[in-house]
């Protein structure tokens, strides 16, 4: 009776831990992620509907105007995939078969077809992302929660569960969105839960443990490379501790077959499509490097992870009583767990891009947070025996409920603070810029700030959108500077693709305060709007820069922005004045001019470079036929290359005989579907009529920028391909 009370008991734990979860990490009603998740938000719904892993629909979505094409790669097969690995789409695969019957079932009809590469299903796709982020997670923190049960009490088990759960960035990054962390973490603690359960278990039993902790194993290096260091710590431990037992370990690695299967398949390599996005490695081993990592690793007030997570510093203690009695089976294990962390964070403070691109907090040391929490049972274990008791609670405990409610907070306002907060990596200036990263050190502007900022003002709501407080908005731009401080003549003379620098100083001569990009606004927000006017005085395009502090009625502060210019050459007038964005213009003053205008010449500085490649082989086809040759084009070129317009960029060819006289110069044109970025893809179907005569022919592929010229005429590689040509 009293087994089945503690069963039952236990159940009602982790229902109850797994809906508060459930419950918590859904409140935000945000989706936290990136152009990195898309592909494994999508690998299930395309296998479902379109019923291919092949990504190919994909080259013509509406991902490569957004700028998340850089996720997808070109196997060396010739097929779309995925720049990341899969692990997270095999994992989540049981949710989004469930996902995809609701949509089609019950959401809309089984008749109606799935469009996933339109923009119309980005909504679905963003949804369900958090959704099966949240649920793993959850998941992730009810194993935890178990492991953490098989040594040590209910209260010093629920203590780390919180911590781990609420107060690291198994919140704001996992459970946000379908990053690789948060399904590596699950993998994670599976293995340690599993092997746990193997230590205490009868031989029989301990077969299975072993065999399901090999799974979860084989899965890891698929979920995320690096992780791979988890999973050998764990196959080390095995044979170690359980000899010829472990065999059954070894027999769960089966579980890495899919994805090895995977980048073999598409890329022909271990390492997937990470060999398409670094040529090089992404390692930097030098003393300089080294240092700022580790410093911003740890201490930088964008991305340190005892300034978001001071909690961490007490797993510290942990690892200390850990290595202290490593002589027992748990302790050997997540001593070497523990070891593998260490060398995993340490080979973070050389890679080249230590802060993770663009999120909150440090993303990367996510990868470590089952380990550093677990820890924390052995401190707790020690630590927390007289919390009860008021009187005798040292300054050791007192210094831990801080660090606690701390890292609650910063996960709290990191989760319903992200919008607009998270726009702070980008806002006034990308931090991925070289030029940009002294933000990764900045006090004053920092994350935390920025999305307790966006917190505050959805409880306590500015008065951007009255009227009086639009009719009190006036200012001046008094002049402008570049990244020198030198003064930026009015007559700028830029190449195609480049970027500049602008400062602009102000001052608010209007009654109302002015709330720059640090108060986390977005729409009320004062701004210096520029716009970029072509010959027809038509406008081209709009760019901004953005006002720092609150500056009141006589004060002055600055703008700033790195502008981007049009892509088209030829001269162009640029005007600034103020806005308050999302609201409207600064009223009009008859006094004093609220503008600043700037003429700009664009350089025709074009670079016409194409990549072509055929599809299917094409040998021999019928005089006067008109057929369709499957292709690749890439844009290796310095410019977009636009499908509208008075020049657009078009697929076409020529025709030499066997000679090398050309037979026909201006052959059919291939349209784009959309505008195509520097170093997109795209798959096209090549409209070809061929020859009226039989012969042998040389096909040859270029494309044109209708008006301008021929790619292959401007020193761009063509394909050229032998086709004989015969009678029908």
């Amino acid at each position: 009776m009293q087994k089945i009370r503690t069963n039952t008991l236990t159940t009602a734990e982790i229902m109850l831990l797994f809906f508060i979860c459930i419950g918590v990490y859904l409140a935000n009603g945000e989706t936290i992620g990136s152009g990195d998740t898309v592909p494994n938000t999508l690998l299930a719904f395309n296998l479902l509907e379109n019923h291919t892993l092949h990504l190919d629909a994909f080259r013509a979505s509406y991902f490569v105007e957004k700028g998340a094409f850089y996720a997808f790669a070109e196997g060396n097969n010739g097929h779309l995939s995925s720049t990341y690995p899969i692990g997270a789409a095999i994992v989540t695969f049981p949710l989004y078969v469930i996902f995809y019957v609701y949509l089609k079932w019950i959401h809309f009809a089984p008749s109606i077809p799935l469009n996933i590469t339109s923009e119309s299903f980005e909504l679905y796709r963003i949804f369900f992302e958090k959704l099966a982020a949240t649920i793993t997670t959850a998941i992730t923190v009810v194993i935890f929660y178990l492991s953490s049960r098989i040594k040590f009490n209910r209260g010093i088990s629920l203590i780390s569960t919180f911590i781990f759960a609420f107060a690291t960035n198994t919140w704001v990054t996992s459970s946000q969105g379908l990053w690789q962390h948060g399904i590596s973490n699950l993998a994670l603690i599976c293995v340690i839960f599993c092997l746990l359960k193997a230590n205490r278990s009868s031989k029989e039993s301990q077969k299975i443990w072993l065999l399901l902790a090999g799974v979860a194993c084989g899965l890891l290096p698929g979920i995320r490379p690096t992780s791979t260091l988890f999973a050998i710590t764990a196959i080390v431990y095995s044979l170690f501790t359980y000899r010829f037992q472990s065999i059954f370990l070894l027999f769960g690695l089966v579980s890495a077959l899919p994805s090895i299967t995977w980048n073999l398949y598409y890329f022909g390599n271990l390492t997937g499509g990470y060999s398409k996005m670094f040529p090089e490695a992404p390692y930097l081993f030098t003393w300089d490097h080294f240092q700022t990592a580790f410093l911003g690793t740890l201490i930088s007030p964008s991305r340190g992870i005892i300034v978001y997570s001071p909690i961490v510093l007490f797993s510290l203690s942990g690892a200390y009583k850990v290595f202290k009695f490593r002589l027992g089976k748990d302790e050997k294990l997540i001593c070497c767990i523990t070891i593998a962390s260490i060398i995993l964070v340490f080979s973070y403070f050389f890679y080249k891009v230590w802060w993770a691109g663009h999120s909150y907090g440090p993303r990367f040391m996510t990868d470590i947070m089952p380990v550093a929490c677990y820890l924390i049972n052995y401190f707790c274990e020690v630590q927390l025996v007289n919390l009860g008791d008021i009187k005798k609670l040292s300054s050791v405990i007192l210094l831990f409920i801080i660090a606690l409610l701390f890292s609650t907070f910063t996960q709290f306002v990191g989760a319903f603070g992200a919008n607009p907060g998270i726009f702070w990596n980008q806002n006034p200036l990308n931090v991925d810029f070289p030029q940009n990263q002294y933000r990764l050190w900045d006090i004053r502007d920092n994350p935390i700030q920025r999305h307790t900022n966006a917190l505050l003002h959805k409880t306590i709501i500015p008065p951007t959108h009255n009227a009086i407080y639009a009719q009190g908005l006036n200012g001046i731009i008094q002049k402008f500077i570049d990244e020198k401080n030198q003064p930026i003549n009015s007559l700028i003379s830029v190449k195609l693709g480049s970027e500049k620098f602008f400062k602009a100083s102000l001052q608010n001569t209007g009654v109302s305060r002015w709330f720059g990009y640090e108060s986390a606004l977005q729409k009320g927000e004062v701004r210096v709007r520029g716009r970029f006017f072509d010959k027809n005085n038509q406008l081209v395009k709009e760019v901004r820069l953005y006002v720092s502090g609150t500056p009141k009625q006589h004060e002055t502060t600055n703008a700033i922005g790195s502008i981007s210019f049009p892509e088209e050459p030829g001269r162009y007038k640029l005007i600034f004045d103020l806005i308050a964005e999302g609201v409207g213009e600064f009223p009009k003053n008859n006094v004093i001019d609220q503008s600043y205008e700037f003429t700009v010449i664009m350089e025709d500085n074009r670079i016409y470079a194409q990549h072509i490649q055929v599809l299917e082989p094409l040998k021999s086809a019928k005089v006067s036929e008109t057929i369709e040759i499957p292709v690749i084009v890439k844009n290796t070129s310095n410019f977009v290359w636009k499908n509208a317009g008075s020049n657009p960029v078009n697929l076409s060819y020529h025709w030499l005989d066997a000679n090398g006289k050309v037979m026909v110069f201006d052959g059919e044109r291939t349209s784009l579907p959309g505008s195509l970025p520097v170093q997109g893809l795209i798959k096209l179907n090549a409209t070809v009529k061929l020859p009226q005569q039989p012969g042998k022919y040389t096909l040859v592929l270029s494309m044109v920028k209708e008006g301008v010229a021929w790619f292959n005429n401007r020193n761009a590689h063509s394909l050229e391909i032998p086709v004989e040509v015969v009678s029908r």
